[in-house]
Parts: structure tokens; sequence; C-alpha cells
């Protein structure tokens, strides 16, 4: 009954973002309109596109301000684009919507299946392998291996007593923060899909641990969509365009090559 109190709120806050995507995928079933505002659909009318909304907003309960303002939005599949702005401008409301974790008010959401990877990384009290193939469940130990090479963690893992049958205590107790970041990343390369949305994917490590995580992610990243929400430079500097957010809203879009990019680059916070 304690642990029951204890983990209450975690719970609530689980099934709220769960919930939408639920709901999503049963009036998917329902129907296939492609006029549904509000629904994630797994294909769009524009080849070459990853994310598209029109007109999206969304409010959040007993919230002053909106946390996306009427927002209209178009991302390619293989370009890298950087989300930034202060805390509460709205970056991880947009991944959510995209991810369809969060049903807009009103607008229209088109993206294809996306991996979302947030700021928490969630490990389970279980083995390394079970706690991979979470991300697929049919995927053969050489595979996972695959995976975990291409995050930096293969070596760690097999010299660990047990390797893949290794198993992880709470939260991942028995991993670094660095190792615990990297056995996510292994998962989101196991999904396999061609949209990536990365909020803040290296908060919390060190400098050096950040930029080789980052370096891996773009590595595997190539031909997908990858959007990143964040507010630290070493995960911005590789976007191709950067969106700069603010009370909900889109202020501005810049580009690699123009003078605003780097005056931008150099507002966010250094490693």
């Amino acid at each position: 009954m304690r642990r029951g109190a204890l983990e209450l709120g975690r719970t609530l806050l689980a099934a709220r973002r769960i919930g939408p995507r639920l709901a999503c995928a049963e009036a998917a079933s329902v129907t296939a309109s492609p006029s549904l505002p509000g629904l994630a659909l797994a294909s769009l009318a524009l080849p070459g596109l990853a994310v598209r909304l029109s007109g999206v907003a969304v409010r959040h309960d007993g919230a002053a301000l909106p946390g996306l303002a009427e927002l209209s939005l178009s991302l390619r599949l293989g370009e890298t684009v950087a989300v930034v702005g202060p805390s509460g401008a709205g970056k991880s409301t947009l991944l959510s919507v995209i991810a369809g974790e969060i049903a807009p008010g009103q607008g229209r959401v088109e993206a294809l299946p996306a991996t979302l990877l947030t700021q928490r990384t969630e490990l389970f009290q279980d083995s390394l392998r079970d706690n991979l193939r979470l991300a697929d469940p049919a995927a053969e130990d050489g595979r996972l291996l695959a995976a975990l090479a291409s995050a930096g963690l293969r070596a760690d893992v097999e010299a660990l007593p047990g390797g893949l049958d290794a198993r992880l205590g709470e939260n991942g107790l028995g991993l670094s923060g660095g190792q615990a970041r990297r056995l996510t990343l292994a998962r989101l390369i196991l999904r396999d899909t061609r949209l990536w949305l990365l909020d803040e994917p290296t908060e919390g490590l060190d400098g050096a641990t950040a930029r080789d995580v980052m370096a891996r992610l773009l590595t595997c990243a190539e031909g997908r969509c990858v959007v990143i929400a964040t507010h630290v430079r070493r995960e911005a500097q590789a976007a191709d365009r950067l969106i700069v957010m603010d009370r909900g809203n889109v202020v501005s879009v810049v580009r690699r090559g123009e003078p605003a990019f780097q005056a931008t680059l150099a507002a966010l916070r250094p490693d």
C-alpha cells in the first residue's frame, strides 16, 4: 500500500501521456479519414515529408498561456531540426503532439510513425536483453549487439557477468548515467522508425559523453527526420534548421548558413 501511494503520482502522469495515444489508435481503427483534427497519421499526402502540422493548438489544464498557439510547420525526411527556446516555450509539447502522446485541441497533425526519446531514461528491473527488447520484442541477440555497438555500449555489456543476461536493478541500477543513456539510444536504433523525436537527449551527461552520444545519434540517423528539443548548444549545432519557440509560438526559423544561425546557437547554453 505504501509503495502504491508513493507511485500514484507517476502512474497518473504516465496514464495522461499514454491515454491520448490509445484514443488516437482507437479512432484510427474506426475511420481512415485524413481530415480528423488531432489525429496522427501514418502517411502523408506529400512525398518526402515526415511531419505536417496545420493550425495546431494545445492548452494544458490550468495553464494561463497555451502550450501551442495555432502552430503550422512542415518537416522533411533527411533533415535535422533543433527546436530551441526557454523553459515553458512549448518544445516538449510540440514533440508530444507529433508523437501522438498529446491530442491537440484544434488543428491537424500528420506524421510518420515516430520514436520519442524523453528526458527521463526509463529502465526496468530486468535483464539487459529484455530492456532492449522493449523496442523490438522479436529482435535476435545479433541485432541487439549490433544496436549496442552503434550506441557505444557493446564492450561494456560484454564485460558484465552474464552479458545480455545481466540483470539491472530498479531504474537501471548497475549502470552509470552515460551507460543508461546509451542503452536507451540502442533502443531508439532498434525501433527503426523514420522520425526520431529527441527531448534534451544528453541532459545530465558530462560534456565528453554527451558529445559522443550526439555523434552516434546523428550517424545512425541518416535518411531520417530528427527533431531535437533543446536549450544546449552541443545538441543544436548539427541541425539544418533552428526553430525558435516562445510561449507556444514559433518566433523564427533560421537555416544553416544564414547570419542568424550562429547568433542563435551562441545564445544557447554551452557545455
